[in-house]
């Protein structure tokens, strides 16, 4: 196990691109969900019967949503955040900084620039990450078979509580939360079910990061095998996962929609997330393998620049929504605007990158990790 945990050590030092590859897919996937927060409202993230989808479009791009996106992106992006913990500690012991000190630290500016993110939006997941790295760097010497059975164990805690939660209290709690009318019909049973839903956020991040840290640890996320093999092996995850998140969508549906039945179909597609999620993985790093294209240099772009792109769609989608007249807003007019957000992110992260070395932001939170000022301008020596 401690060979297997060290097979990663030769390339730390090393740019990981199909790694970006995955990290850009996973913030312009992030965007499908929060977009539907921003535009249609909180209770239409959870719910994709609302608002009254009026063509048949509208109801596929939601199926397709809550199959392929709801919660699939996080995931992946949290399985990164996880394996992120471990390359860097790698590079600052390789550079002489004392590695958890320092990714303490960076991970308190984290936090802070995740606390200002929340003050525009508070679906911010950076607070979640950044309180989420101690536990990670205590546990980052664990054998990768560990870190990864406790991160499915996290991960799947959720299932347990939201089934609890679902068969004790009166279901109307959850709705209450989702439209923000729960300050005006407090009680203790919505106390339990909103200590239930920062649980379940924290338990997936948390999870995933286990998860993200195991497959690093055992070589996984970076010595690519058989194209051949793991493509097969990533078909496979996708399509138990789809079939998961399926059954539960179903199930819902069968149930009209009603908040109970919401709640548990999710559990559903709560398990479907871990195969799915890995599916992704195994997909992307073999479309990274096998294509050299403008789109995958402009994805791997994107992902180099991930911080600046996710506070920088917050911003935009804020701006979007305080013009556009709610009646014009629908899932179908929701899916152009996250298409439209996702070609100028592209555009602009490829030729952003021809001039300097980091995204604003990842600059910013690099120069005060390392509290120096660092080359900025592209080839600047």
């Amino acid at each position: 196990m401690e060979l297997e945990a060290r097979s990663t050590q030769g390339l730390s030092h090393q740019r990981i691109t199909h790694l970006d590859t995955i990290r850009g897919v996973a913030v312009m996937g992030i965007l499908i969900m929060n977009s539907i927060a921003f535009y249609l409202g909180s209770v239409a993230y959870f719910d994709i019967s609302v608002p009254d989808n009026a063509s048949s479009l509208d109801w596929f791009i939601a199926i397709m949503g809550e199959v392929f996106a709801d919660q699939k992106f996080m995931a992946l992006f949290s399985l990164l955040f996880g394996a992120s913990i471990l390359l860097f500690c790698e590079r600052a012991e390789a550079k002489g900084y004392s590695p958890t000190k320092l990714s303490l630290w960076r991970n308190f500016l984290l936090f802070l620039i995740g606390s200002f993110h929340a003050m525009l939006w508070e679906g911010d997941v950076l607070t979640v990450y950044a309180m989420c790295a101690p536990i990670l760097l205590i546990c980052r010497k664990f054998s990768p078979t560990l870190l990864i059975s406790l991160g499915c164990i996290f991960y799947l805690t959720p299932v347990v509580t939201n089934w609890y939660l679902v068969s004790t209290v009166d279901s109307s709690g959850f709705q209450m939360i989702w439209d923000n009318s729960y300050l005006e019909n407090y009680s203790a049973e919505i106390e339990s079910i909103g200590l239930g839903m920062m649980y379940d956020v924290y338990a997936r991040a948390l999870g995933m990061m286990f998860i993200g840290m195991g497959l690093y640890s055992n070589g996984k996320l970076i010595h690519i095998g058989s194209a051949h093999k793991n493509l097969s092996r990533s078909i496979t995850f996708v399509i138990v996962g789809i079939s998961l998140s399926s059954i539960g969508l179903g199930w819902t549906y069968l149930n009209d929609f009603s908040t109970a039945a919401i709640i548990q179909g999710n559990i559903a597609n709560t398990i479907g997330t871990i195969p799915l999620a890995l599916g992704y993985v195994g997909l992307l790093i073999w479309w990274h393998k096998r294509t050299k294209s403008l789109l995958i240099n402009r994805v791997q772009a994107l992902g180099k620049t991930a911080l600046s792109n996710y506070l920088g769609q917050t911003i935009v989608c804020l701006s979007l929504a305080a013009v556009i007249p709610q009646a014009w807003l629908s899932r179908s007019t929701v899916l152009l605007l996250i298409l439209a957000i996702w070609w100028v992110q592209l555009f602009v992260s490829e030729q952003w990158l021809k001039r300097y070395k980091f995204g604003p932001m990842e600059y910013f939170w690099r120069c005060m990790t390392y509290r120096r000022l660092m080359p900025f301008i592209a080839h600047q020596k």
